[in-house]
């Protein structure tokens, strides 16, 4: 059977690319799915999170090379929810590795047990667990 529903992807440009990639693949240890550099105006990575993706891509600098359907501002007011399965012992490793957190872990009254962290942009990345 073939599957025709596409996964969910959270696309935003970086002016930090390396830093970024190397903070996903290496620090919080996500599945890489896909990576291409093909040269400098044109790089990109996709990285496996909950039943969506994380995509990052290198943000342009000349604008002869940006599409005009996107934005390439810095992301404001937005977040990612991931979900798992294993909160606190994801807490646990995260304080261990002394990664930026926005929020500590908590129990939240709408029944879930998350935190937050920041990543090199300043995106906060909600980590929470159901506990129901």
């Amino acid at each position: 059977m073939v599957n025709t529903k596409g996964k969910f992807r959270f696309t935003y440009f970086t002016d930090k690319y390396k830093e970024t990639y190397n903070f996903y693949k290496n620090t919080l240890e996500f599945d890489l799915g896909h990576s291409w550099d093909r040269n400098d105006h044109d790089k990109g990575a996709l990285f496996k999170a909950g039943e969506g993706l994380i995509e990052i891509l290198h943000r342009r600098n000349d604008e002869a090379y940006k599409n005009p359907g996107l934005d390439y501002r810095i992301p404001q007011g937005v977040f990612m929810c991931i979900q798992v399965w294993n909160i606190d012992a994801l807490y646990k490793t995260y304080k261990l590795m002394a990664i930026p957190f926005k929020q500590e872990i908590v129990d939240q009254s709408w029944g879930h047990r998350s935190f937050s962290i920041l990543e090199p942009n300043g995106l906060v990345l909600f980590f929470f667990q159901e506990q129901f």
